[in-house]
């Protein structure tokens, strides 16, 4: 009887970690088709962006500080391992970079530095209720303060190109890369360092935003994909734990039957030997 209880206990078990990997991988699907739409919409944007301030000249800024570094990760867990690759290519970054001044977007990022001793500037949690533009505003408030006295950018994020090419990524976006344009001149008004300056702040921000939803697209595609495995696997496991018990309890049917009979064999027995 204690082995048909015990795997009756392991059936509860199972079948309740199955609702919570199921609700999970609703959540994630819900989140994943939001945060395509969101991405397809502002890419645009943020190419034609790029492209724009590639074209401005940027020349006689010195690097005078040790450098900043925004790591952007989840709040949470069961995330098919999104949060581990982008936090190990965020500590070899680290390390190549010499302790550069640390802002985080998310709680795992800042869990993750803050126990190893680094010092967090600056974190930005709780992303999936922030996964807007106004966002983003300390951060970039923060970041330019810090490019201003001589500091480069670096933004170390999960790009997803797309379902089968996930992969964490590192980027400088302060001070941006110029674009090699052989053969053309363009005039600007006004001067360009001047003008690089006066859309600096809104530069920033629309890197940062696409680098976010790349993230959050990724990291609920891997947990979306996490979750729908878990849940076969915990249906599987339900099967067979099911089998085993039907089993089990059919032994205990038959070895109570044969107790059964075997005792009244020997009573009946034992009656007509007096």
């Amino acid at each position: 009887m204690s082995a048909v209880r015990e795997i009756k206990k392991r059936i509860i078990a199972v079948k309740n970690i199955r609702k919570i990997t199921g609700a999970l991988h609703l959540i994630s699907s819900v989140h994943l088709k939001n945060a395509q739409k969101i991405l397809e919409n502002f890419r645009p944007v943020y190419e034609r962006m790029k492209e724009m301030v590639s074209l401005i000249p940027f020349e006689g800024w010195e690097i005078k500080e040790r450098s900043v570094l925004i790591v952007i990760s989840g709040d949470r867990g069961f995330d098919g391992g999104y949060n581990a690759s982008v936090l190990e290519e965020a500590k070899n970054k680290v390390q190549e970079l010499g302790k550069p001044v640390l802002l985080t977007v998310g709680k795992k990022a800042e869990k993750f530095f803050k126990e190893r001793g680094f010092e967090v500037a600056l974190n930005v949690g709780e992303i999936s209720k922030k996964l807007h533009w106004d966002a983003l505003e300390d951060l970039a408030e923060f970041s330019i303060e810090h490019f201003i006295s001589g500091r480069e950018i670096f933004v170390t994020y999960t790009r997803f190109t797309n379902p089968f090419d996930i992969k964490p990524h590192t980027e400088r976006i302060l001070p941006p890369k110029a674009a090699t344009k052989e053969g053309f001149y363009f005039s600007f008004e006004p001067e360009p360092r001047e003008l690089f300056w006066h859309i600096a702040r809104f530069y920033f921000k629309v890197c940062v935003y696409d680098f976010l939803l790349n993230s959050f697209l990724s990291e609920q595609y891997l947990r979306t994909r996490a979750m729908e495995t878990a849940t076969e696997n915990a249906d599987n496991l339900i099967e067979e734990l099911t089998l085993e018990f039907h089993k089990e309890r059919k032994a205990l049917i038959t070895r109570e039957i044969a107790e059964i009979v075997g005792a009244e064999n020997l009573g009946g027995g034992e009656g007509f030997g007096r």
